[in-house]
């Protein structure tokens, strides 16, 4: 899980799977809590937050058979660092998942009603 705040997907994921889960967020305080909360629920060994920047993760080439990413990777400095660095973390023929908010070629910036979804989710989503 690449900025996985609390870790609360990752929690779910574990649960549901039974997938072992390592799980990264730059904040400590993040960390400390996701933690907790899975040793509450009774996951602690399958779900480990790390603190750590997604843009240099510390694990070795090839080290995942997936990764997902859920409205993290928005506030990287550089996507296509990060995503190379993803890229770099997974195992050849390993899958990507991401789910983040863009814009598409639909977008009009003299639509009004557009303008105002658009800082709605930017507001609500703390981006960039």
């Amino acid at each position: 899980d690449c900025g996985c705040g609390i870790g609360g997907p990752a929690r779910n994921i574990a649960r549901f799977t039974g997938a072992e889960i390592k799980a990264v967020t730059i904040n400590q305080f993040q960390v400390n809590r996701g933690n907790t909360l899975s040793a509450r629920e009774g996951i602690r060994g399958q779900v480990e937050l790390i603190q750590a920047d997604f843009m240099k993760l510390p694990f070795p080439d090839a080290s995942f058979d997936g990764v997902y990413a859920i409205e993290s990777t928005c506030h990287a400095p550089d996507r296509a660092g990060v995503y190379s660095e993803i890229l770099r973390a997974l195992k050849p023929g390993a899958i990507f998942a991401c789910y983040e908010w863009c814009l598409t070629d639909n977008y009009d910036a003299s639509n009004a009603e557009h303008r105002k979804i658009k800082r709605d989710i930017e507001i609500g989503d703390g981006l960039p």
